[in-house]
């Protein structure tokens, strides 16, 4: 059976979204699966929970003694979101300036620094740094493509050019 390619797409991103979610204690990733028939099944992953693909077909979800699976050409969305005992009063919007960039870029919406992470879209890890509001990045050695910034529990796209 052959995937599509946004399907493959959306797949990537959430095991890699997941893979954040997962590196906190006490945090737990809210999936919500919507199905070609538009049923929604929701489920409450916390670090003890597994998602694998079964030949390229198949979604497994194992959350403790229960194991759900389900055909990837029946699911038509997938909607992951992390919960935390933050307040979301304390958490605040994440700009970058300018985005898409091709050498550097501001961070806006940070109080204080932090350490912060860009992915690329495979998983890997291809820079760490200290982010500060207002400090440029230098982001001139990355390949030209989309990544993912992560600071503070929150997830950006970043563009490079």
């Amino acid at each position: 059976m052959r995937i599509c390619f946004s399907k493959l797409l959306i797949l990537c991103a959430f095991l890699f979204g997941t893979a954040f979610f997962a590196t906190a204690q006490g945090t737990s990733v809210n999936l919500v699966l919507t199905m070609t028939n538009g049923e929604e099944q929701t489920f409450l992953l916390s670090d003890q929970s597994q998602l694998s693909f079964e030949g390229g077909e198949r979604l497994i979800i194992i959350d403790g003694n229960s194991t759900q699976s389900y055909e990837l050409s029946q699911i038509r969305k997938m909607v992951c979101s992390e919960l935390t005992d933050v307040d979301d009063n304390t958490l605040c919007k994440l700009q970058l300036f300018p985005n898409p960039s091709r050498n550097s870029f501001v961070i806006k919406g940070l109080q204080g620094s932090c350490p912060a992470r860009i992915y690329s879209l495979d998983g890997r890890l291809v820079k760490s740094f200290e982010a500060a509001e207002g400090v440029s990045v230098d982001i001139s050695e990355l390949s030209t493509g989309m990544y993912l910034l992560h600071i503070n529990g929150q997830t950006s796209k970043l563009m490079k050019l």
